[in-house]
């Protein structure tokens, strides 16, 4: 099996000053060799593989914390989401007066609007600019977090203007 390996040019040397030292000498140099693998094997091989498996009990163990402070606090953040829920939601009287309000302050002239259900409202605009539109309907859900349910655009008889119909919730 090492017959090739013993043989060449490379080894062939080392291989005849092996073969003529004593037995003692070469009892030596086997002792060496069993070393140097040993330290070989653990370098490459254990050492690697105890540190990995050290970081991944550590993680494991941080994993398990997270899981456990999740557990303890999962009844007080389903009682904080339930209830933001509920208090940023507008009644329709509310929702009017908010979106009649921003309206006004951004320069937007509402054609129509009603309430409709709860927390609805249907505004109608008519013969405004696209942009202000955008901007006040982008205002409507930062500011207040109304979202558009409906929309419907047609374009005006200028250019750049809109009729719309919306319908908005909380």
């Amino acid at each position: 099996m090492f017959e090739p390996i013993l043989r060449h040019e490379s080894v062939a040397p080392l291989v005849q000053r092996y073969a003529s030292m004593n037995a003692m000498e070469q009892n030596v140099v086997k002792l060496c060799a069993v070393v140097v693998a040993g330290l070989l094997l653990y370098t490459l091989l254990w050492s690697p593989t105890k540190e990995y498996m050290e970081q991944s009990k550590a993680g494991l163990e941080r994993a398990e914390q997270l899981q456990a402070l999740i557990e303890s606090n999962k009844n007080t953040l389903a009682r904080l989401a339930k209830g933001s829920g509920s208090s940023k939601s507008l009644t329709s009287q509310q929702l009017v007066s908010s979106v009649t309000n921003l309206a006004k302050r951004q320069g937007l002239n509402l054609k129509r609007f009603e309430p409709s259900g709860e927390n609805e409202v249907k505004v109608w605009v008519e013969g405004v600019p696209f942009n202000d539109v955008v901007k006040w309907l982008s205002a409507l859900q930062k500011s207040l977090k109304i979202e558009v349910d409906q929309l419907s655009l047609e374009r005006g008889d200028a250019d750049g203007l809109v009729s719309a119909r919306l319908t908005l919730s909380s």
